[in-house]
């Protein structure tokens, strides 16, 4: 009857132990598995963003400059360096916050720091600014027909 006892306290030990080896170690800084970027495809988010567009905050982290050429219909420009100071200023919840950049690596980088900031109400929109294209959605810019360059 103790033995048994003994063992799930010996169980209860150990798995507390190690928690607080991995909590006060840099091993709490190992991620075992790759957090998932939530993707949207331009068409399927556009499609909502007509009907709803108070329930998103759509975010061009490309420099300004590359906005100013040619960017997705509605998107408002806030670069990726803006975000250091500026996620103070983004809602972690009510709104969802979507991402786009040319290609989806500079928004996907985004998208990371923002989720280490506490943000979970995060999308990215997939292929960026080249499948928004692709897709035949709308552009506002100054040069809307320059090419969108395949890497942020």
């Amino acid at each position: 009857m103790y033995k048994g006892r003994t063992l799930v306290a010996i169980g209860i030990a150990a798995a507390l132990l190690s928690a607080l080896v991995i909590y006060l170690t840099p091993l709490k800084w190992i991620n075992l598995i790759e957090p998932p970027i939530h993707d949207i495809t331009p068409a399927e988010f556009y499609a909502d963003f007509e009907k709803n567009p108070d329930n998103y905050i759509f975010i061009d982290v490309r420099n300004e400059s590359a906005y100013n050429t040619a960017r997705a219909k509605g998107s408002i420009n806030k670069p990726i360096g803006s975000l250091f100071d500026g996620h103070k200023f983004l809602p972690k919840s009510g709104k969802q916050i979507v991402l786009i950049c040319s290609s989806s690596r500079l928004a996907g980088v985004a998208y990371g720091y923002l989720e280490h900031q506490g943000f979970f109400n995060l999308l990215r929109i997939e292929g960026g600014v080249q499948a928004w294209v692709v897709a035949g959605l709308p552009l506002e810019g100054n040069n809307i027909h320059a090419p969108i360059p395949e890497v942020d």
